[in-house]
């Protein structure tokens, strides 16, 4: 069946920014029980500013008149957490500007070992790092969300791929 949707049949090659990795600073993250319908900035700290209060069955907050309860959530051992961004097509022209004028640093001297592919201005996306977690709270309408959520599924994912990719002993 095709999708008459243009963007989620489109391709893409997705290009990290290294370096942002690096100066990405650690923030507190709350996974919400709702959807947002835009996507642009907003100033979520001055309308979220959680009055956790730790219960026996775990957290519980208030949200809109609404209760969440919820639990922290530690990213696994060996993996980190980054919020990532797509960058705008100007950002990402105004980089590959930059980066021919910088010829030399570290991750030009990797990229040139590994031999570029050409950069189309339509298929290639970047991404960079704004900030960092160790762990985050994840909230659940009335009840703390149960161990089929999709967040969690995603964590357990990294340590079941190394699991089922190791080298079987020969008998």
């Amino acid at each position: 069946m095709e999708s008459t949707d243009e963007e989620a049949t489109e391709k893409h090659r997705v290009h990290l920014r290294p370096a942002t990795l690096r100066d990405a600073a650690p923030v507190a993250l709350h996974l919400l029980p709702c959807e947002v319908l835009a996507n642009r900035p907003a100033p979520v700290e001055r309308f979220f500013v959680p009055a956790i209060r730790q219960r026996p069955a775990g957290f519980e907050v208030s949200f809109r008149g609404r209760i969440l309860r919820g639990e922290e959530v530690v990213v696994p051992p060996g993996l980190a957490g980054y919020v990532m961004v797509m960058d705008e097509k100007a950002e990402v022209l105004i980089g590959l500007e930059r980066k021919h004028e910088l010829r030399g640093s570290e991750d030009d001297k990797e990229e040139q070992q590994e031999g570029p592919e050409p950069l189309e201005r339509d298929f290639d996306r970047f991404i960079r790092a704004t900030a960092s977690f160790a762990s985050f709270h994840l909230w659940g309408l009335e009840t703390i969300p149960g161990p089929d959520a999709k967040v969690r599924g995603a964590l357990t994912w990294p340590s079941l791929a190394a699991a089922i990719h190791t080298q079987v002993p020969a008998d």
